[in-house]
C-alpha cells in the first residue's frame, strides 16, 4: 500500500493539475549581502482587512516585518537590529508569525532574544503604517509565562492565542522538560494582555505545542510533541480543562498546528522520529473533535536536516492546500492539495526561478489568489541571485 501511495505521489510531480502555476510575486535582493534593504529568508505571511499583504523576513540580522501589494510593492515596516550597547536585540528577532487584532493592528511573535543573555523571544505590536511598535511581552529560558513563542492566530473571540515551544513547566520526570521547559498556551488580547492559559507537562500531555486555532465550538485545539510520541490535544476556555484527545504511535509527531475545515474536522500531518532510505513518509491525518483519528494520505519526501511541512489551509476549491521545504522535480519543494478525504489533487514543484524551501503554507486572498513564502532563491534582473520570494499561485474561485 505505501509503495503504491509513493508512486501515485511521484506520477503527481510530473504533472500541474489544473492548470494550477506557482509564478515570483517578488524576489529580496541583496547587492551584495548583508545589504539588503527588503530583508531576507521570508517566513510567514497574511492578507489583513485594508487588503494588503504583510509578511516577516528571518534576516539579515535579527528580521523585520513588511507590507507587499499584489502588485508585488514593498514596504519595509520595521527592522529588528541590536542594541549598540549591549550587543542584544531588545526587541527580539527571527519574527514567525502575524496576525491582525481587532483593533486593525498587528501582532507578532519573535522566536528568539529579547534584552538579556536569559531572554527567549518576545511578542510585539504594530500598526499597518509600521508605526506605534511596542513589546508586550518577554519571554526568558526559565519564565513559567513560557520560553520561544512559535505560533499567533486570531480566535474568533476576538482573542489571539498561541503556544511556546518551551518554559513553563520544568516537569522534573519528563526527560526533556526540567532543563528547558514543556511549553505553553497562551491568550493575547487586543490590548496586549497577556495570559498563561496552561503549562503542559512533558509527560500526561507531551511537550512543545505548535499551536493552536479556536475551532467552530469555542475551544482551542492543537497538536504537540517531539521528544515523546506526538498527541492531538484540547483545551477549554470555559473551564480551563486541558485533554489529550489522541496519541499518535510511538515515533510519530506532528509537523506544524492543527487546521479545522468546513466538515468540522480538524487537519494535519506527521512524520517519523527516523527517515527510512534517506526519506520521511509524511502522514496526512484528520480528527473529529473527540479525538477520532485517521490517516488520510501520504507522501515521501527527501529527508532533509530542515524539513519543514506548513499549517493547512482550506481554500475556495474546497481542497486543503499546504507547503513542503523539500521534494518536487528539483527536490526544492512542493505546494500540494488533497481533498478533505486524503486524495492528492494538486502539485507543483518549487524551482530557483520563483523561490525555493517555502516554510509557512499559504494563505488565500479575497481575490481567491494563493500567497505564500519561499525562503531562499528568486528571480532578480534575470538572474537567479535572490534571498527568497513571495510567490503566487494561479486564482482559485475568489472568496466571498
Amino acid at each position: 500500500m505505501k509503495r503504491a501511495l509513493t508512486i501515485l505521489f511521484l506520477l503527481f510531480l510530473a504533472t500541474t493539475a489544473r492548470g494550477q502555476s506557482i509564478s515570483q510575486l517578488f524576489a529580496f535582493a541583496c547587492n551584495p549581502y548583508p545589504t539588503c534593504p527588503d530583508g531576507t529568508k521570508p517566513q510567514s505571511i497574511i492578507q489583513a482587512s485594508d487588503g494588503s499583504l504583510y509578511g516577516t523576513t528571518a534576516g539579515p540580522g535579527g528580521g523585520g516585518i513588511f507590507r507587499i501589494t499584489q502588485a508585488g510593492k514593498i514596504t519595509v515596516l520595521y527592522t529588528f537590529t541590536t542594541n549598540p550597547r549591549t550587543g542584544f536585540y531588545d526587541q527580539g528577532y527571527d519574527p514567525t508569525s502575524l496576525a491582525e487584532g481587532t483593533d486593525g493592528f498587528l501582532y507578532g511573535v519573535n522566536s528568539a532574544g529579547g534584552p538579556n543573555s536569559a531572554s527567549s523571544g518576545t511578542i510585539f505590536k504594530i500598526s499597518k503604517t509600521g508605526t506605534g511598535f511596542q513589546i508586550l511581552q518577554t519571554f526568558c529560558t526559565s519564565c513559567m509565562t513560557g520560553a520561544n513563542p512559535n505560533s499567533l492566530v486570531a480566535g474568533s473571540d476576538g482573542n489571539m492565542y498561541g503556544t511556546t515551544g518551551y518554559g513553563g513547566s520544568f516537569n522534573s520526570k519528563s526527560p526533556y522538560c526540567p532543563s528547558l521547559g514543556c511549553g505553553v498556551i497562551f491568550r493575547l488580547t487586543p490590548p496586549g494582555t497577556y495570559t498563561v492559559l496552561y503549562a503542559l507537562n512533558g509527560t500526561t500531555d507531551s511537550s512543545l505545542p505548535l499551536g493552536v486555532i479556536q475551532a467552530s465550538d469555542g475551544n482551542l485545539y492543537g497538536a504537540a510533541g517531539t521528544f515523546r510520541p506526538g498527541t492531538v490535544f484540547k483545551f477549554q476556555l470555559s473551564n480551563s480543562q486541558f485533554t489529550t484527545l489522541y496519541d499518535f504511535p510511538s515515533g510519530i509527531f506532528p509537523l506544524n498546528r492543527v487546521t479545522q475545515a468546513s466538515n468540522g474536522l480538524l487537519y494535519g500531518s506527521t512524520r517519523p522520529t527516523n527517515a527510512t532510505n534517506g526519506s520521511f513518509v509524511v502522514t496526512i491525518f484528520s480528527s473529529d473533535l473527540t479525538g477520532n483519528v485517521q490517516n488520510l494520505q501520504q507522501l515521501t519526501l527527501p529527508a532533509k536536516k530542515l524539513f519543514a511541512v506548513g499549517p493547512f489551509l482550506q481554500a475556495t476549491d474546497g481542497n486543503l492546500w499546504n507547503t513542503s521545504y523539500v521534494g518536487g522535480t528539483s527536490g526544492l519543494g512542493i505546494a500540494f492539495a488533497v481533498t478533505l478525504s486524503g486524495a492528492l489533487v494538486d502539485t507543483l514543484s518549487f524551482s530557483p526561478s520563483v523561490g525555493a524551501s517555502p516554510i509557512g503554507g499559504v494563505i488565500q486572498a479575497t481575490d481567491g489568489t494563493l500567497f505564500g513564502t519561499a525562503s531562499v532563491d528568486g528571480t532578480v534582473n534575470g538572474q537567479m541571485s535572490a534571498h527568497g520570494t513571495v510567490y503566487m499561485i494561479t486564482a482559485l474561485p475568489p472568496k466571498h
